[in-house]
């Protein structure tokens, strides 16, 4: 098959890794892969981050893949997006050779989502030779709460619905996802798959098992692995942390990862006098985080499905998460906590403090089992050779 994956922005999120993996196993399997992607300046990325973004487009090429970078795909709105448009007829047209068309135009995230459907579908409506393109999206969870006025979310979901309407298959990350989704009426039910965010838990619990910590020798009491940005909800996560040292002047809060919220974060920390309590590890490899810590938490106002949350379940660690989304599906009693409301700071710090029984490791191990890259791979083989079968 040839396939074009399209993403707003190529960094750390866990977005960009999913496409990114995805792309490399479809590349290394034999396929024809393209992956486009706009200059992702707005994503603020740190030297480490952008060195291992660099290194997995790098092994992507080596495997055989494409990369191309498209200037006019800007996460903003603008005037630049009806140039985008046009620069993403000009790429999916020019797989149109003949015997060497593309099969799949696979948009990811709602922004090149949007461009790259309105692209696609104008050329497979407007001219006979693209008649059996396939056009499949992944938004990667959702932008109608939390991310913008009451306004403009409505716009957003209007175009939602519209595009919806223009597209063959729609992958949710999680059955929460999907059924948020329904609620809206954003596309059919039978639009709909299910394909989980792969991550490579093998690899996670491997290194883990060769770099043991003793839990008395953990640094860290909590960890939390995420862009530092409002959507995510580290501020809560802080202020928890302040009613969680009342308690245990000693505990320690580890935030791995940066981003443009870092210096609020930093004060809020200040203003609470935690300031010994939280360390901003900043972006790195979280997996010694992870072995260094005894509970992970992410309190995000969003998500489609937290890739960080199966990381750190790979790792064997218990996890405290918000009720939204993709995160109360991935997480219940017999891994970690559900907390109902993220904004009760003592309610999260209660779960923070939880001491958890020693046998729940291989219940933990079981669940990220679920959320494997072989997973998530069998999952899109399915769709796409569901599509296929059709042509």
């Amino acid at each position: 098959m040839k396939i074009l994956h399209l993403i707003t922005r190529m960094d750390g999120g866990g977005s960009a890794v999913n496409t990114l993996i995805t792309a490399q196993h479809q590349a290394a399997f034999g396929h024809d892969v393209v992956l486009a992607f706009g200059p992702s300046e707005e994503s603020n990325m740190s030297a480490a981050e952008e060195a291992r973004v660099h290194q997995g487009l790098a092994e992507f090429e080596e495997f055989g893949g494409t990369v191309l970078v498209v200037p006019s795909l800007q996460r903003e709105v603008g005037w630049h997006d009806k140039r985008a448009i046009g620069d993403l007829k000009k790429i999916i047209a020019a797989g149109f050779d003949g015997s060497d068309c593309f099969d799949i135009v696979h948009t990811h995230t709602s922004k090149a989502g949007a461009l790259g459907r309105v692209a696609a579908s104008q050329l497979r409506a407007g001219i006979k030779k693209y008649a059996g393109l396939h056009i499949v999206h992944t938004p990667h969870g959702h932008i109608f709460h939390g991310y913008f006025s009451s306004m403009k979310t409505k716009i957003f979901l209007r175009v939602e619905q519209w595009l919806a309407e223009r597209t063959d298959v729609l992958i949710a990350l999680t059955q929460a996802e999907r059924d948020d989704h329904l609620a809206l009426k954003v596309g059919q039910a039978e639009q709909w798959q299910v394909v989980p965010s792969g991550v490579d838990v093998d690899a996670i619990a491997e290194w883990a098992w060769e770099h043991p910590v003793s839990e008395e020798h953990k640094p860290w009491d909590v960890v939390s692995i995420g862009r530092l940005v409002s959507i995510k909800g580290m501020d809560r996560l802080i202020r928890a942390w302040a009613h969680v040292v009342q308690q245990r002047p000693d505990a320690m809060l580890a935030l791995v990862g940066d981003g443009e919220d870092r210096r609020d974060l930093e004060l809020l920390a200040s203003a609470l006098n935690i300031v010994p309590n939280v360390t901003f590890v900043g972006w790195t490899n979280p997996l010694p985080e992870l072995t260094k810590a005894k509970t992970f938490a992410l309190l995000s106002h969003n998500e489609g499905m937290g890739r960080a949350v199966v990381e750190a379940m790979a790792a064997g660690l218990p996890c405290v998460v918000s009720n939204v989304c993709g995160l109360k599906e991935l997480v219940d009693d017999k891994v970690g906590i559900v907390v109902d409301n993220a904004d009760d700071s003592k309610s999260v710090a209660q779960a923070l403090m939880t001491p958890w029984p020693r046998d729940m490791k291989p219940a933990i191990h079981a669940r990220a089992e679920k959320y494997s890259i072989a997973a998530m791979m069998k999952g899109l083989d399915e769709v796409y050779d569901g599509l296929m079968a059709k042509a």
